[in-house]
């Protein structure tokens, strides 16, 4: 084995597993011990990890099987009775976030590009966290959560539109075939889905040989995964997309409890890499130098999602206490943000400083997120807001 591969797993483990147990007694989500990782072996600190694809590839395949198993655990049926709530959710705060940033990028006089690509970051919030602190508080399958996770659904189908959108502003077209394959791939997974549901498609052969083998399993559960995820990739539509499609789909079939069981290691080893993959890219000199603008900027992230998105939730008929909390909840942004982001540093619509100042606020804004809700929290009970 490469000397140097063994020493940064060995390192990396260690490290990681020092930060969990620290974060373990602060009651603080494991990604904040990741992405601190990144920042201490990476090239700004002690240089053990350098930056590389291999890490950003594998952290990609963690948010795939992340959405994976909540798809599994969704409840299709409550979630397509009220799924106009979520579509309507999502739309007016993806409206209301690109508004807010047209005042505020025509006062500081914005490029229209830069407006576009403010309100787009800044309307996707976090479906690794949101999705795993609802599992974990038991709130997943709640008229709430169920709302909740629709939005976060909705935001990750969106980010196709946004990237077609930057490729038009750094191009000037967008080829037509492009908008004609994503169309179709996007009808067929619903009709995919609708047809799964309503006909029982899907039923897993062997059912009792597979529940006493465990290779099987983990394979079975790959192939479904990332079968799924390659398809509608293919289509040009989110891989994560599709792999939440075969998750919800498996998930109806009740004798697939073993896929949790069986790929559980698998997702938290490359969603490890996700964040990760965060922390090397993070510059310190950079955000010492600027670290009033950063706070700054994460903090009026965090309120102005907050209020817009406790407006949206309570326009659908929420009570306030409810619509409070879910405007924490999707307050951060989120993992595309980054995807959005890089693309278009690639693509030379935003330059280094504006990369770095984001990055590092999309890092914040994530770290706070727990602290957060947390607050929030308090501060309903506080004013017992109930209506």
């Amino acid at each position: 084995m490469n000397s140097e591969i063994f020493t940064g797993i060995v390192v990396l483990s260690f490290v990681i597993l020092l930060l969990i147990l620290l974060l373990r007694k602060l009651r603080q989500p494991y990604f904040i011990a990741y992405m601190l990782s990144g920042v201490l072996l990476g090239p700004e600190v002690f240089g053990i990890i350098g930056k590389g694809e291999t890490i950003e590839q594998l952290g990609e395949l963690g948010i795939i099987l992340l959405m994976f198993f909540i798809g599994a655990e969704i409840n299709l049926p409550s979630l397509t009775r009220n799924f106009e709530k979520p579509l309507l959710a999502a739309l007016t705060q993806l409206l209301l976030s690109l508004g807010l940033m047209y005042g505020i990028g025509y006062y500081l006089n914005w490029s229209y590009t830069t407006i576009m690509l403010t309100g787009f970051i800044i309307s996707l919030s976090s479906s690794a966290i949101i999705f795993q602190y609802l599992s974990r508080n038991g709130e997943i399958n709640s008229s709430l959560g169920l709302i909740t996770c629709g939005v976060l659904l909705i935001q990750d189908i969106l980010i196709v539109p946004m990237m077609l959108t930057l490729n038009f502003m750094a191009r000037g077209s967008v080829e037509p075939s492009d908008l004609v394959k994503v169309t179709f791939g996007a009808m067929l997974t619903v009709a995919f889905l609708r047809a799964a549901f309503i006909k029982k498609l899907f039923k897993i052969p062997f059912k009792k040989d597979i529940l006493v083998d465990h290779d099987l399993q983990v394979f079975i559960g790959f192939a479904l995964c990332f079968g799924m995820a390659w398809v509608t990739q293919w289509f040009g539509l989110s891989g994560a997309f599709g792999a939440f499609t075969a998750g919800i789909v498996i998930g109806q079939d009740k004798a697939t409890r073993w896929l949790d069981r069986s790929l559980v290691p698998f997702r938290v080893f490359f969603l490890a890499f996700f964040f990760i993959s965060i922390g090397l890219q993070i510059q310190l000199g950079f955000i010492r130098e600027n670290i009033g603008t950063i706070l700054f900027v994460a903090f009026s992230v965090l309120i102005i999602n907050s209020l817009i998105n406790a407006v949206v939730f309570k326009a659908t008929g929420h009570s306030w206490r409810d619509s409070v909390y879910a405007g924490a909840l999707l307050s951060q942004i989120g993992e595309f943000s980054f995807v959005l982001m890089t693309m278009a540093f690639d693509l030379k619509l935003i330059g280094s400083y504006t990369y770095q100042v984001t990055l590092a606020v999309i890092a914040l804004t994530m770290v706070f997120t727990t602290i957060w809700i947390a607050i929030i929290q308090k501060f309903i009970y506080r004013l017992r807001i109930v209506t």
